[in-house]
């Protein structure tokens, strides 16, 4: 460096005397004065004040990098910038130029390192910054069912994309009406955990999500919880005819009332072989569990008698199985069966890319079963489904990947079915493409649609 220095003081002194000549006196004071202007000016270093917009950003956001220095001739300097991963080899983002800005937009999460150099004649003056960049936290966390009754179980999963680093998972609940919040699992790697609600009740549920950076968010949902209650009836109907001269002949009656009751429900009118009949239906409601029989006869006025005879069985979770059925009917007529009262829907669920699947969950076997599938031109599939009886149920669709066996997608119904077995949304949860309609519950048209379809 001095050798350095030296020779270029050397030059500069000669050109003086070759400009001065033989006729030209040069003073003393004013060689002294030009060496040591060079010499102060080439000692120069310049201090590096360069500095970045941000040192925290999300993937897709652009940083601006500023060049700077203090001290030197800026016409005199130039500028490189340069990146790396922590403990990674460096890139070069610019190199050496005039251009004091420089930009990039990160397109993944990570801890970088950014280094921007001054150069001054042949001097490098260095400045390092850290920078973090985060992929943005999306909250996908859900409640496997809104309603529940006392003693059983809810499933409550937190689920997250993007963030920074590990992510960790908070359960929370408190009554409707208090204030205060419970914790079921503080903030840990868990991402799924299973609560028994000990009382009944509504309850506000919480689950939080966070990443190892600044980034949180939450989910809140509502679970009611209901008393035990006695399991809601199934309900079948036997639908016998007779001429239309005496239509009021058939009776009814059940060897033990306490286990099933009945009642007459329609009675129309029907032609066949150009003979008038009268239908009449009875509907029969399991009330309690065991077994009994339940009996229609019919007497003609000529004196003529009919029986039909059907023994059933009640379980406890109010469902009935005919373990014999026997009796006489009208000549050329097939004795009547037992038909269960049901009602139905249906959801469409749309084809998806990347060779996804759906596949189907029922949590109320009791309330409500799934019929079957069908394929739609390639289109999708057409999911259709059974009503048994009254009562509260949830219908889950997830679309798992071929490739990786993961949800893609989860789509909760919370679902409630009447007396008279009509269906219609309570909530719905999970996570599906954002921005997309949810898939809609089709139910079937009935006398009062006057033939437009209802969605729920």
């Amino acid at each position: 460096m001095k050798n350095k220095l030296w020779k270029r003081l050397s030059v500069i002194l000669l050109a003086l005397l070759v400009m001065g000549g033989t006729s030209v006196a040069v003073r003393a004071e004013s060689i002294y004065d030009i060496l040591m202007n060079e010499l102060k000016e080439a000692m120069k270093e310049p201090v590096n004040t360069s500095y970045l917009s941000a040192e925290w950003l999300m993937t897709g956001e652009t940083l601006t990098m500023v060049a700077q220095e203090e001290g030197v001739n800026p016409d005199k300097c130039q500028y490189g910038f340069y990146l790396r991963v922590k403990g990674m080899f460096w890139m070069t983002l610019q190199k050496y130029s005039t251009d004091r800005v420089c930009t990039w937009t990160p397109s993944a999460s990570a801890d970088y390192e950014i280094c921007i150099k001054v150069k001054y004649n042949k001097k490098i003056v260095k400045k390092y910054f850290d920078v973090r960049v985060t992929e943005p936290l999306t909250v996908r966390s859900y409640v496997s069912t809104s309603y529940i009754q006392q003693g059983e179980t809810v499933e409550l999963t937190g689920l997250a994309e993007g963030g920074f680093g590990e992510i960790s998972y908070g359960f929370y609940y408190k009554s409707t009406d208090e204030i205060n919040w419970t914790t079921l699992s503080g903030f840990s790697a868990a991402s799924n955990i299973r609560w028994k609600p000990q009382k009944a009740g509504t309850y506000d549920v919480c689950i939080k999500v966070k990443d190892q950076d600044i980034q949180s968010d939450e989910k809140y949902a509502t679970l009611t919880v209901a008393q035990p209650q006695i399991k809601t009836p199934a309900s079948f109907t036997v639908t016998v005819k007779s001429p239309i001269s005496s239509p009021y002949f058939w009776q009814c009656s059940v060897d033990d009332k306490e286990l099933i009751g009945y009642e007459v429900t329609e009675q129309t009118v029907q032609m066949e072989r150009l003979k008038t009949y009268v239908l009449r239906e009875y509907r029969f409601t399991t009330l309690s569990a065991g077994r009994t029989s339940v009996h229609l006869f019919y007497d003609t006025h000529s004196g003529q008698h009919y029986t039909l005879d059907y023994d059933i069985t009640i379980d406890k979770n109010l469902n009935y199985t005919v373990n014999a059925s026997e009796g006489s009917y009208f000549e050329q007529e097939t004795m009547p069966k037992l038909q269960p009262v049901t009602g139905s829907f249906s959801i469409f669920m749309p084809k998806e890319t990347g060779a996804g699947r759906w596949k189907c969950e029922i949590s109320n076997n009791l309330v409500a079963e799934m019929a079957g599938s069908t394929s739609e031109a390639g289109e999708g599939e057409l999911y259709s489904f059974t009503i048994l009886r009254q009562g509260y149920f949830t219908v889950t669709f997830r679309c798992t990947s071929g490739a990786s066996m993961t949800d893609q997608y989860r789509l909760i119904y919370n679902l409630y079915a009447d007396e008279n077995l009509h269906v219609s949304l309570i909530d719905r949860d999970g996570y599906y493409i954002d921005g997309y309609y949810w898939p809609d519950i089709i139910v079937p048209q009935t006398a009062e649609d006057n033939g437009e379809s209802e969605n729920t």
